[in-house]
């Protein structure tokens, strides 16, 4: 199958990555180079099975461009980026570079508002339109939704699998601004990067980022619940809504359990500490 063909391939294009940024023979730029023409080299590799293979089901071919392909294309534009980002960067102080990554920033918040609904549609995971999006030679894509098709080679492309791969990586140019900003270290697409979704009811995570904020736990206290809140979804992928209309939610609970799900974990944590605590007659027996 192509997946797996595919997965082989990426593992392989992941090694020469690290060996890329473990190599002490290049340097920085020459590095950022190195990055670039190996994504590329990788995505014409995948390409050349792709056009010798036969999709077996549409199921088979919406995976590969919904999900396999936008992993090697993301990469690439990744790095793309990247490299411009860097070679593009002022001279001068501290304040100057961050105002530069700053505005980089303010260029990707417009690209997600800008492409509001597909970006929706890829993160709620969406597939109902993936028909459209994501088999070859769709007559009448949807264009409204897609509206940058870069790949003019229909034979490797579709409706949606540059969106999808952009996203993925813009995403990840965000991080990487955001912690160059901050002065730490950044591992693009790490596989040890765990994606952390909020799978409980967007009201609790509401009520534990309200906790922080009337009592004042980060920036010293300085700093807004609409900020906070959206950092909070940033760090689950999710969408609690406007704060201060979920706390009228909240209000208007009754008196005895406003705060249901603080109190819940205040229950849980101390119900374990008690278990922690407890007697068990049957340790004893197991050291005596």
């Amino acid at each position: 199958m192509i997946k797996d063909l595919a997965e082989m391939l990426f593992k392989e294009e992941r090694l020469e990555l690290d060996a890329i940024d473990n190599s002490s023979d290049q340097s920085i730029t020459g590095q950022r180079k190195a990055r670039v023409e190996t994504t590329s080299n990788f995505l014409i590799q995948l390409k050349e099975r792709v056009l010798n293979y036969s999709f077996t089901s549409k199921e088979e071919e919406i995976c590969f461009f919904k999900e396999t392909k936008p992993k090697f294309s993301s990469l690439l534009i990744f790095y793309s980026n990247v490299e411009r980002i860097e070679i593009d960067k002022p001279e001068g102080s501290l304040s100057h570079l961050k105002g530069y990554y700053e505005n980089e920033l303010k260029t990707i918040k417009r690209f997600f508002e800008g492409n509001r609904q597909i970006y929706a549609y890829y993160r709620s995971e969406a597939d109902y339109l993936d028909n459209k999006l994501f088999l070859r030679g769709v007559e009448d894509p949807p264009r409204w939704l897609c509206k940058i098709r870069v790949d003019q080679d229909e034979r490797f492309s579709t409706a949606g699998d540059y969106m999808f791969a952009r996203i993925m990586a813009t995403e990840q140019i965000a991080r990487y601004l955001e912690s160059s900003i901050t002065g730490l270290d950044f591992h693009p697409f790490a596989e040890n990067d765990i994606e952390t979704n909020w799978t409980g009811e967007s009201i609790n995570l509401l009520e534990v980022a309200y906790g922080v904020y009337y009592t004042g736990q980060v920036n010293q206290g300085k700093i807004g619940i609409g900020e906070l809140v959206r950092k909070f979804e940033k760090v689950f992928n999710v969408n609690m809504g406007r704060p201060y209309r979920r706390f009228a939610e909240i209000k208007q609970r009754k008196r005895l359990s406003r705060t249901q799900y603080l109190d819940n974990m205040i229950k849980s944590i101390n119900r374990k500490i008690d278990d922690d605590d407890a007697y068990h007659p049957d340790d004893n027996k197991k050291h005596s």
